[in-house]
């Protein structure tokens, strides 16, 4: 079971859906520029303007480069930061690739070869179908805002060869919103689904940096029903303020039932809106159109983020993921490959925060009660739906199709469809 696609038993996997990259490219008057410039210190710069922001989950770098001797160049990318934080720089290359002419490459931190090193090697430094890791690590911008002038720097550090920068290309992958829904499915800060069935409390998000330091966290509670499993409630915590929201509507803001909602911790406005008899909505501002957003349809609970942002989320970990890098890591900063184990690692421990009122079974140090192979093997063979008639109810779920047709079938009730996809 791997967890960058989502797992579901007789159905087999889906592709994941991955976050959005975007490639911005050197203009006409940003290429064809000469190395090193005539009359210069032998520094040739390019710049390339972003003017859309969001939060980096990576960067890959793409240069055409004609140079008679490549090993002469220092090859670096800088992003002009936000006020009042140094300017990142990156170097991509340095003295490599030895008299090979030309570089020719995509500089990607998740390449498996380096040129560090490398002598003459043209099959690596000028083939513009191979990637490879730069110098430094491009990870550095992860969590930065995208937008301002992403600069590349060439220095020319023996001025006897000549050459040309003819392009380059930045590819930007904003970090996403994540969620978690149905049976369960959460979906990463880096755009990719996948299913996690044990039956425990769940650290969904813990970002102790929101707010300058008061600190936010999002918990929820999974339950083993029948054949299938499925997010009970859902607490949020900002500072001392939490707000607790279960099955059928029933919520407790601060330990009170019912309580009459306004802001959580004198600052963040908390509204509930009553779609229908089934289906409400709890919305979390945040500021600027940012939200986190609870929604119960019937006794199932979902949770997403909107609009999030290194501001709100930077370095935040949990089922989510690392905010700024995407990466699906253990506690101790470990990647994590494994479903089963990631979703194990990040139950709520006994030394952490209880954020739900009441306790249930099972609660750390006992671990998530797991569903035996032979549960999940049945579970969409003895449907009482069929294929078609949960594939007709959740026609309108778009790219989540298949993860409402799983949980239709799962459950075996049509109206899990009218919950609404994310």
């Amino acid at each position: 079971m791997m967890i960058t696609l989502i797992t579901l038993s007789l159905l087999g996997s889906l592709a994941s859906t991955k976050a959005q990259t975007v490639t911005y490219t050197s203009n006409a008057a940003n290429s064809n520029l000469r190395i090193p410039p005539t009359g210069s210190s032998g520094l040739t710069e390019s710049s390339i303007f972003v003017d859309v922001t969001f939060p980096i989950c990576d960067v890959d770098v793409v240069v055409h480069i004609e140079h008679t001797r490549t090993r002469d160049l220092d090859v670096d990318i800088t992003l002009d930061a936000p006020m009042g934080i140094t300017d990142p720089l990156v170097r991509l290359q340095h003295d490599d690739c030895g008299g090979t002419d030309d570089l020719i490459v995509t500089f990607d931190d998740s390449a498996t070869i380096s040129l560090d090193g490398v002598g003459n090697n043209r099959a690596l430094c000028n083939n513009d179908g191979i990637s490879v890791r730069p110098e430094g690590s491009l990870a550095t911008f992860n969590g930065y805002p995208s937008s301002g002038f992403w600069t590349l720097k060439i220095r020319d550090d023996q001025d006897r060869k000549r050459g040309e920068l003819l392009s380059w290309s930045v590819k930007l992958t904003r970090c996403g919103d994540g969620a978690g829904t149905g049976d369960p499915h959460f979906k990463s800060w880096a755009g990719e689904w996948f299913d996690f069935h044990g039956e425990c409390d769940l650290v969904f998000i813990n970002s102790p940096k929101f707010g300058h330091g008061t600190g936010l966290a999002v918990h929820i509670r999974t339950k083993a029903r029948y054949e299938y499993s499925y997010i009970e409630s859902a607490a949020v915590q900002i500072g001392d303020s939490v707000l607790e929201v279960g099955e059928y509507v029933s919520y407790l803001l601060d330990g009170v039932s019912n309580a009459e909602l306004d802001k959580m911790d004198d600052k963040y406005p908390v509204t509930h809106t009553e779609v229908n008899s089934k289906k409400h909505v709890f919305t979390i501002e945040l500021g600027e159109g940012k939200q986190i957003v609870i929604q119960s349809f019937k006794d199932l609970v979902s949770v997403k983020t909107v609009g999030a942002s290194a501001e709100e989320y930077n370095g935040s970990q949990g089922l989510l993921g690392e905010f700024g890098t995407g990466k699906l890591l253990s506690r101790n900063g470990t990647v994590m490959t494994d479903a089963d184990a990631f979703g194990n690692e990040w139950q709520v421990r006994d030394t952490e925060p209880k954020l739900f009122q009441a306790n249930r079974f099972p609660q750390h140090p006992v671990q998530c009660t797991m569903p035996s192979t032979e549960r999940l093997g049945r579970m969409l063979g003895e449907s009482t739906i069929s294929m078609e008639a949960a594939e007709e109810a959740c026609e309108h779920w778009g790219d989540m199709k298949d993860q409402c047709v799983y949980d239709v079938m799962a459950a075996g009730d049509l109206e899990l469809a009218d919950a609404g996809a994310f």
